[in-house]
């Protein structure tokens, strides 16, 4: 039951108790304070009374402790202050006050999954409700001690004849074997199925529609990890796939880094710098169910086990979707392009979690997509079964969001899936437009587990 994202040094026993470091820093004060006055009574060659070693040994040192507790806690209520807080701008001459920028909607005419709990958002969300869709003891994977690991595995996630296919296609094309891993093999095949699946009902879309045929660009979300050669060689087969799947027009790329999370929070530049009309084919996909994987996350001490309880439960998965810059009547749910904020990337070792980040990151999504808090019917999150994570979704929704109910309106896809990486969060878009459609109201997704990093995006009924 989770969805941790990012190999994390878990620190449980290797941190001091909290209570060490004040101790440490009072015996010090003592220790300077005790030295000091007895070098001071030496030097002057003075016998001190009862009063005098009352205040130099015990009360200077509690007044000098006492100033600095209450100096930090000054400090620390300085800091406390958002950082991004927009200052008081000046009013123009024309008293117009100042308004959010409204963000520019994607249309989400498709969706695809290749989920362990389900091949489409409904099924995935229907496994979820009867509280079904969750990792299990695998039958193949085992940790140190011999038990079954903790895992999510797609069942059509291992195909030997794309395989062959694949490799006949790149070397036909002068491409160099790219030596994917029995896992990026994995990952490759759910992503095929999930590229020709909505490029399939792209081109079913405007054969009905009759209308010239716009470009389609891939966006391929490839796990960091990946190496270029292999990065090239999976977008050049998912556009080859996208084209297989029946796609007459032209297909292209968009930019895609090495980083998945950039790539999706970069939605509406890429919406706005494609020639038009276009149509976007995004596709992430990850799988860390093997042997690999198990045996690194062993040595991070970063694996689920009875003994690391915080730790990450491998998953896989592949979760696509259809985006156009205006919907022209054949949208399932509209997407405000996600905002996205930094955060410390160590702050996933500490037990504590401050909430401020995706305080402010939700706030501003809501305000550039003109949505009221109130309005907001759901909460899907890439969240799995960390405590940290969990915590700081569940406060943020109680403290902000107090219409929903924490059992029925908040989905934490990572609790079903294991850890897929930023699929969990491509995912939850997918989810979120089916629940929009359901519950016509407006969506919230937030990704609080990818390190160093905070997503949040807002999708919408299209009516």
């Amino acid at each position: 039951m989770s969805t941790p994202l990012a190999a994390e040094s878990l620190g449980t026993s290797h941190t001091l108790p909290a209570w060490i470091r004040p101790a440490l820093i009072a015996a010090g004060v003592f220790v300077a304070c005790w030295g000091g006055a007895i070098v001071w009574w030496r030097v002057s060659a003075r016998v001190p009374g009862p009063q005098e070693w009352i205040s130099l040994l015990f009360g200077l040192p509690l007044t000098a402790l006492l100033a600095a507790f209450v100096g930090g806690k000054w400090i620390a209520r300085r800091a406390a202050a958002p950082a991004d807080t927009t200052p008081a701008t000046p009013a123009h001459a024309s008293g117009a006050a100042a308004q959010p920028v409204r963000a520019r909607h994607l249309a989400i005419l498709a969706t695809a999954l290749r989920a362990p709990h389900g091949a489409s958002a409904e099924e995935l969300a229907a496994a979820i409700a009867d509280n079904k869709a969750r990792p299990d003891p695998d039958r193949e994977l085992v940790d140190d001690d011999g038990f079954p690991v903790m895992c999510a595995r797609c069942p059509d996630a291992h195909d030997d004849a794309l395989q062959e296919d694949v490799l006949a296609w790149l070397a036909a094309h002068g491409m160099e074997d790219p030596h994917f891993g029995a896992e990026q093999w994995r990952a490759l095949t759910l992503a095929s199925a999930v590229a020709a699946e909505l490029a399939g009902r792209a081109a079913i879309e405007w054969i009905v529609r009759d209308d010239a045929i716009p470009r389609l660009q891939v966006l391929p979300l490839l796990p960091a990890d990946w190496s270029t050669g292999q990065r090239d060689a999976a977008a050049a087969w998912l556009r080859h796939a996208a084209a297989q799947a029946g796609w007459q027009g032209e297909i292209g790329q968009a930019a895609a880094g090495a980083d998945p999370a950039a790539g999706i929070a970069r939605l509406a530049d890429i919406a706005a710098a494609a020639e038009q009309p276009c149509v976007t084919l995004v596709v992430a996909c990850a799988s860390h169910v093997g042997n690999a994987t198990v045996a690194r996350w062993t040595l991070d001490r970063t694996l689920f086990t009875a003994t690391q309880p915080q730790g990450m439960m491998p998953g896989e998965g592949a979760a696509g979707l259809l985006l156009a810059a205006s919907s022209d009547g054949g949208a399932v749910a509209l997407l405000a392009p996600p905002e996205h904020a930094q955060d410390d990337p160590a702050a996933d070792l500490r037990r504590r979690h401050d909430a401020r980040v995706l305080e402010a990151l939700v706030e501003r999504t809501l305000a550039h997509a003109d949505v009221a808090a109130a309005d907001v019917a759901m909460i899907v999150a890439d969240t799995g079964h960390r405590a940290r994570h969990v915590l700081e979704l569940m406060e943020y929704a109680s403290a902000q969001l107090r219409q929903l109910d924490g059992s029925a309106d908040v989905v934490r896809v990572g609790a079903a899936g294991g850890y897929s990486g930023i699929v969990a969060f491509v995912t939850a878009l997918a989810l979120a437009s089916h629940y929009a459609l359901a519950r016509q109201a407006p969506v919230l997704c937030i990704a609080n587990e990818v390190p160093g990093c905070r997503l949040a995006a807002l999708v919408r009924p299209a009516v």
